[in-house]
């Protein structure tokens, strides 16, 4: 009788939905040959605050083919999974004339700081997927901060308008079932909804591929096709 008493006061207690969720883990990688970071010439008004040259961001390809900075995603409306109100600090800081981090996963309706941690002056512009402009500030400050609050779901690109080789993606989630792969291409997400879904895997560079996933996986391997142009 204890026994029933404990399971149904645990049914009580836990949501229905983390009854059934499953974790999804896997990695990303690209069929040789493996492409290199392109080194980006940085012009000579900029080189004594910046450095003469720069690795572009957009491709970073591990010496096994594992790409980092591939945005996964679980297609799908999931009501009851609407981010709570948020107080965590998501920080996008300007450090070596560089953003970093590159790619960056926030909730929809937080608050981002975009941080100056050089006494370089830097002009940080925000665009959203229809290049329409959200933002242009001056930061010329060392230590300075400026704060924005995303409230709609998407992608957005944030540049400087002085060195044009910096820039940085925000990604703006309309549920928690995002993940990003890290150096080694690795991702973890956890807690999915019972059921079979669609899922996106998408890089700047590499583009967009799908796959289906259900109850039964546990751990996949995502395959580019090869990609010979480099990044910029």
């Amino acid at each position: 009788m204890k026994v029933f008493q404990f399971f149904f006061l645990f049914l009580a207690i836990t949501p229905i939905q983390s009854l059934f969720a499953y974790d999804l883990e896997g990695k990303v990688q690209i069929q040789p040959p493996y492409p290199q970071a392109i080194e980006l010439k940085v012009e000579e008004k900029h080189a004594a605050d910046c450095g003469p040259v720069k690795l572009s961001p957009k491709l970073r390809v591990s010496p096994e083919g594992l790409v980092a900075n591939v945005v996964i995603k679980l297609e799908g409306n999931f009501p009851s999974a609407k981010f709570s109100p948020s107080t965590q600090n998501y920080l996008l800081n300007q450090i070596h004339c560089e953003f970093s981090p590159h790619v960056l996963l926030i909730p929809e309706k937080s608050t981002l700081s975009i941080l100056n941690s050089e006494a370089v002056l830097h002009n940080v512009r925000a665009f959203d997927e229809q290049t329409k402009m959200l933002f242009n500030d001056a930061m010329p400050v060392k230590g300075q901060i400026l704060r924005k609050r995303f409230e709609k779901p998407g992608r957005v690109i944030i540049r400087c308008g002085i060195h044009p080789w910096m820039h940085a993606i925000t990604i703006v989630q309309e549920h928690p079932y995002y993940a990003l792969t890290n150096e080694s291409g690795y991702f973890q997400m956890k807690d999915i909804p019972d059921g079979n879904y669609n899922l996106s895997i998408w890089h700047e560079v590499l583009g967009e591929i799908k796959t289906q996933i259900g109850p039964q996986s546990r751990f996949l391997t995502l395959t580019y096709p090869p990609f010979s142009n480099g990044a910029s």
